[in-house]
């Protein structure tokens, strides 16, 4: 089972991690309440020997996005950690995906003004802001959730 802990310092490294233990954190810890299951992969935040959150990466949901060379990081939650976790999580995160996704050169990620973020993680972890999307329904499928959340603010991170 997995516990809060109490952290002093700052992510130190990031690893692959299964599905269901990224899911259990999320259905448990975000305030969505669900893990998307069309997902890539996802990676552990740790601080020392600590397991400090989860973040999921996947083929960007919107279908005109680049397929080959985007990832979307569709969730991320960290512990109560300290100031810059998130930013220093991101960053990890990124050079993980550069050593091993190779074909990977930029990341993209949504912050749900409705619930009150505002990208300040993605803005301190040098992403740029490029637009706003608006809520429309999606849902091509019954039980698939179609609106969720309201305006988002849109962020990416290009690398090479």
């Amino acid at each position: 089972m997995i516990q809060k802990i109490e952290l002093n310092n700052i992510p130190d490294r990031v690893d692959r991690i299964s599905f269901k233990l990224a899911r259990r954190v999320i259905e448990n810890h975000h305030y969505l309440g669900y893990a998307p299951i069309c997902m890539t992969f996802s990676l552990g935040v740790y601080i020392g020997n600590d397991f400090a959150g989860v973040m999921m990466f996947g083929h960007p949901i919107a279908r005109l996005e680049d397929q080959k060379h985007t990832l979307e990081l569709t969730r991320m939650f960290l512990y109560d950690s300290p100031k810059n976790s998130e930013s220093r999580a991101l960053s990890l995160a990124e050079k993980w995906i550069k050593a091993h996704k190779p074909q990977i050169t930029r990341l993209i990620a949504y912050s749900d003004m409705s619930q009150g973020h505002t990208g300040t993680i993605y803005k301190a972890a040098n992403w740029k802001m490029v637009g706003n999307v608006r809520p429309h329904s999606w849902s091509s499928r019954p039980g698939r959730r179609g609106v969720i959340g309201g305006t988002k603010l849109k962020f990416e991170r290009v690398f090479k």
